[in-house]
């Protein structure tokens, strides 16, 4: 917000600045053509022709400059300050009009004026432009040329004899020029050159904006199709998701009829047993198959939620990730006295054995490799860091990282992260990764505590 205001505090301060020289320039502007005037006289006086051309050229130079800085700025303001005006962008820019008469009034004042139909000949023609080619602030480049050329074909029509009826200027110069064109027979010449160079002019502005429209629409439209193919992607990974975990449970689910089968066998065997350390064998073997049916059901739904201390859990994922250790340094930190957590044991374990495994994946090959396992309080959360010194990801990547299907490793499908932000999230955690600077990367996860009054105690 705050780089958002500074930036456009400079952009209204520029279009004050070029107000002001727009101003400065129109009182001022006399002085800056005296030598023109007096080329005209010289022309005169030798009755040439070329030096008439010649004036006409420094004085549609001239007035160009001059008008250009008042324009600019109240298309520069109007642009700024849209959000707090009229609803459709493009109707903001008609108040340019007003702005325009403002700084043509305080020229008349200074009898500096300039003809007040060319000034909003120039604006509506811009205004038309800045439409057709969309949002000022987006644009301002060809903007700006594309004014700077309408300014040059109406500034030249300011010195062609052939529509001195029209009101397009009313500055002694320029009525100068047009009397000594009269007065050397050279009004042929003259109009010859002014219209040239003003339907140039004007021609080249349409095309510029046709063509930056054309440009832009090409653009837009190469965007659109980019995001649709991001979303086609999603959409995809999403399928392809959805079908991975629904051939999983449809899998997991079917362990249970097995399960059943060993549990009814098995209550057949106690009944028919006269060992008492049979009877004993059948309760744990009925006690194992609680525990899968527990886990299976863990798998299946998301919301089955049991109590469990950290150290339990890190217990749990060290028997399933160490055996895969590859001569990485480990170190566990675990804190005391951490509250329980309520959590879904077997999806919260593949969490961490997914973010383990990455660490093991980036250490492999580093030279004096390492990876530590933290796990401390902080407030109500209970927070787990795997750090290592691996090779790290790259800046850009790190939002990256969080999507279905975006992996880093060519060989992968991409779900590690986004099934461990999906998971973590789904138990109103947060998960963070970032990097290191000297080399590697943390990953936190973040779970709320189990308070004491809420401990089920299953």
């Amino acid at each position: 917000m705050g780089k958002s205001l500074n930036k456009k505090t400079v952009y209204s301060v520029l279009a004050l600045v070029l107000a002001g020289i727009s101003a400065y320039h129109g009182v001022y502007r006399m002085e800056s053509l005296q030598f023109i005037g007096a080329l005209v006289e010289d022309a005169i006086v030798k009755k040439d022709n070329g030096l008439l051309v010649l004036a006409s050229f420094e004085l549609v130079i001239v007035d160009t400059l001059w008008l250009m800085p008042g324009i600019l700025s109240g298309f520069l303001l109007v642009d700024l300050w849209r959000k707090y005006l009229l609803r459709q962008w493009w109707v903001n820019y008609l108040l340019v009009v007003p702005w325009v008469l403002a700084i043509h009034y305080i020229l008349a004042v200074q009898k500096a004026s300039y003809s007040l139909v060319g000034m909003l000949v120039i604006v509506l023609l811009s205004i038309l432009a800045v439409i057709e080619m969309g949002e000022l602030r987006e644009n301002f480049g060809p903007v700006v040329l594309v004014a700077f050329g309408l300014t040059m074909a109406v500034n030249w029509l300011n010195v062609v004899p052939l529509v001195s009826s029209v009101p397009i200027s009313r500055g002694d110069l320029d009525v100068g020029i047009k009397l000594g064109a009269s007065f050397l027979d050279g009004e042929g010449v003259l109009n010859l050159v002014g219209l040239f160079f003003s339907l140039f002019f004007f021609f080249t502005s349409i095309i510029s904006t046709l063509l930056v429209s054309v440009y832009l629409r090409r653009i837009s439209l190469m965007e659109e199709n980019r995001v649709k193919e991001i979303q086609l992607q999603e959409l995809e990974m999403q399928a392809r998701q959805a079908r991975v975990l629904q051939e999983m449970h449809t899998l997991v689910h079917d362990l249970k009829t097995p399960l059943m089968t060993i549990r009814g066998l098995n209550s057949l065997v106690e009944m028919s047993a006269n060992s008492e350390k049979t009877k004993e064998y059948c309760q744990r073997i009925d006690g194992a198959v609680d525990k899968v049916n527990a886990m299976i059901s863990e798998i299946l739904y998301d919301e089955v939620r049991k109590d469990i201390t950290p150290a339990d859990l890190i217990q749990y994922v060290r028997a399933h990730v160490l055996v895969k250790k590859m001569g990485q340094e480990v170190v566990f930190d675990i804190a005391a006295d951490l509250p329980k957590l309520k959590i879904n044991v077997i999806r919260m374990s593949r969490v961490l054995i997914n973010l383990i495994e990455n660490a093991f994946a980036a250490t492999t090959g580093v030279k004096n490799a390492k990876i530590i396992i933290k796990v401390y309080k902080e407030g109500d959360w209970v927070i787990f860091e795997i750090i290592d010194n691996g090779r790290g990801i790259a800046k850009e990547d790190l939002e990256k990282v969080w999507s279905w299907g975006y992996s880093t490793k060519g060989n992968s499908s991409g779900l590690g992260l986004a099934f461990v932000k999906q998971i973590v999230e789904n138990h109103q955690g947060k998960v963070a990764l970032e990097r290191i600077p000297e080399g590697g990367t943390k990953v936190t996860v973040k779970l709320k505590g189990v308070s004491p009054d809420e401990d089920s105690g299953n």
